[in-house]
């Protein structure tokens, strides 16, 4: 197509345009008539007809409805609001409850089946030993802290201490819509005041016994520890061939499909023995061959053939020299001593052993024989002609367990080897410190001393009294004592709350009774309490779930300032 063609094609499709736009200006103008602003107006007769009666008769109907409609409205709306507001709040609580769970937060691992308390693994700082940390009850927190404080607590966690943080902005993986429900879920299972209340005497109790045991919690940790840097010393013993053993386990599931499988379980007759077999090797590598396990019958006075008498001081004898190298025997053997010197027991053969000794003494020396043993060692005993050995678990998954223990314990073994002398200073370090809390006992509280000081000689009160301040507030009051009664610094010095030792309330208080006053109520956020006070919250409120006997008690223990009834 030449340029001419095209020229002459767009100037007769302008030509038309142009025409198109003159006719319809044309035909605009001819319909023009008179403007309405113009145009006489409609007459009366016009516009009162029956359709506009008709209409207003509607208006009149319509604003009739609305009238009452928008009156009833008014009054459902907020019930309608409100059932909102707690189908809102329902979904928040469920939606709260699976992230408390496990795969999520995990909360009821440290604070106990549906948040009664627990106990949550931690290292001590100052020891560097492992602990079992006091988890508190979750159950009852609401009355003792406001929302604003446990939302802050379940965002940020709490430092030194397992608590970690949840929320986002505080470190953690949660949003803020999720640890609203969680705070939400917690509020829904707060028990009553009443049940609150009756848990007082079975707290009391239980911190009283933890006083009065002290001193053997602090034995065991001890123990424990020494047992532990053995561990760390005899690791190069058993990390090679233990590495062997596991690798032969591997090999032999991975070949497991090859072979008769009688019970067709996946795993051959051959690879099924081999597993059974290796897996008692594991477990015997660790264990105390000089310690023969026996069994000691009541009812008959010789044991293969031996006098019970004498076979029991050998195996004892032997025992003895093993805890050197094995000081967690060390409680076996206590076990055994505390059965043997137990009077007005019975002892039906006459073997000069109480049938209760008989019974001990088989019990520890097996425990004992096996003692070294990892935890996460199991020997299985996979049956060839049966698909499941027992407890209703397949042949495969007992052999896929039992071989990821094996492998778990290689590990462990091969870590500390690899690292000895780094693990064994701050272990030796924290077996120290433990020696040193045993002969300082920082813990130890005199009750005749509190009671003469404190309760004019009530030794009935004194103990109550320090029942429940170790019971509500050494958590924060005392560095330590969370971790457990060997760890705890003296009664009162302080730790994640202010020292209220020596006399301290009684500078921050007047009167008894405005002590009084601020543990009903305890630090409430951003007012000011006693002398110098200013809270945040943190301080919990004892009013609701202490009795006003109790808060008597310990309001005297508290102003006495002789928290440990030494006089220091």
């Amino acid at each position: 197509m030449d340029s001419t063609l095209v020229i002459t094609l767009v100037m007769v499709g302008a030509v038309i345009w142009l025409s198109f736009l003159g006719v319809a200006a044309l035909r605009s103008r001819r319909r023009e008539g008179i403007p309405p602003n113009q145009a006489p107006g409609v007459t009366d007769d016009s516009l009162e007809t029956r359709r506009l009666e008709r209409i207003q008769q509607g208006a009149v109907l319509l604003s009739a409805f609305l009238a009452v409609g928008l009156a009833i409205y008014y009054l459902t709306e907020t019930d309608r609001q409100d059932s909102f507001v707690d189908q809102f709040h329902e979904e928040s609580v469920e939606r709260g409850a699976e992230l408390v769970g496990p795969g999520e937060a995990d909360c009821w691992s440290c604070h106990g089946p549906n948040g009664v308390g627990g106990v949550a693994s931690y290292v001590e700082k100052r020891t560097g030993v492992s602990v079992s940390w006091s988890a508190p009850a979750l159950d009852d927190i609401f009355m003792r802290y406001d929302r604003d404080i446990i939302t802050y607590w379940v965002t940020y966690g709490r430092g030194n201490s397992p608590m970690p943080p949840w929320g986002t902005v505080g470190g953690g993986p949660m949003n803020e819509q999720q640890i609203f429900d969680i705070v939400n879920y917690l509020e829904s299972i707060q028990v009553s005041q009443q049940e609150s209340l009756r848990k007082t005497d079975t707290i009391v109790t239980g911190q009283l016994s933890l006083l009065e045991n002290a001193g053997q919690a602090l034995e065991r940790a001890i123990i424990e520890q020494r047992q532990l840097i053995a561990d760390i010393e005899n690791a190069p013993r058993y990390a090679d061939t233990m590495a062997n053993l596991v690798e032969l386990a591997r090999q032999t599931r991975e070949g497991s499909s090859r072979g008769i499988d009688r019970d067709g379980d996946s795993l051959s007759d051959a690879s099924e023995v081999a597993i059974s077999e290796l897996t008692a090797a594991a477990a015997a590598l660790f264990d105390i061959v000089e310690i023969e396990a026996l069994t000691f019958d009541p009812q008959n006075p010789a044991t293969d053939g031996r006098p019970d008498a004498d076979v029991a001081d050998h195996a004892i004898s032997e025992l003895q020299k093993v805890i050197p190298r094995a000081p967690i025997l060390e409680l076996r053997m206590q076990s055994i001593r505390t059965a043997l010197e137990a009077e007005d027991e019975d002892d039906s053969d006459g073997d000069g052993l109480s049938d209760r000794a008989e019974r001990v003494l088989t019990a520890e020396l097996a425990l004992a024989r096996t003692a070294l043993r990892p935890s996460t060692l199991t020997v299985v005993n996979l049956d060839p002609q049966r698909a499941s050995s027992g407890g209703g678990v397949s042949d495969d998954q007992a052999a896929a367990t039992a071989i990821s223990g094996m492998e778990a314990a290689s590990i462990n073994l091969l870590v500390q080897t690899e690292n000895a002398e780094r693990l064994l200073v701050p272990a030796r370090e924290g077996l120290e410190e433990l020696l040193a809390a045993d002969q300082h006992r920082n813990w130890e509280i005199d009750l005749q001393g509190v009671a003469d000081v404190a309760f004019g000689g009530d030794l009935d009160s004194a103990t109550r009294a320090v029942g429940v301040f170790t019971g509500y507030c050494a958590r924060c009051h005392t560095s330590g004592w969370s971790a457990g009664t060997p760890y705890a610094s003296q009664p009162g010095s302080g730790g994640f709350g202010p020292a209220v030792w020596k006399g301290r309330p009684r500078v921050q208080f007047l009167t008894r009774d405005n002590l009084r006053d601020f543990l009903l109520v305890g630090a409430v956020a951003d007012q000011p309490y006693g002398v110098n006070g200013f809270g945040n919250g943190q301080m919990p409120a004892f009013g609701a779930v202490l009795s006003s006997d109790d808060l008597d008690l310990l309001v005297e223990y508290l102003w006495a300032a002789d928290l440990n009834g030494k006089g220091t």
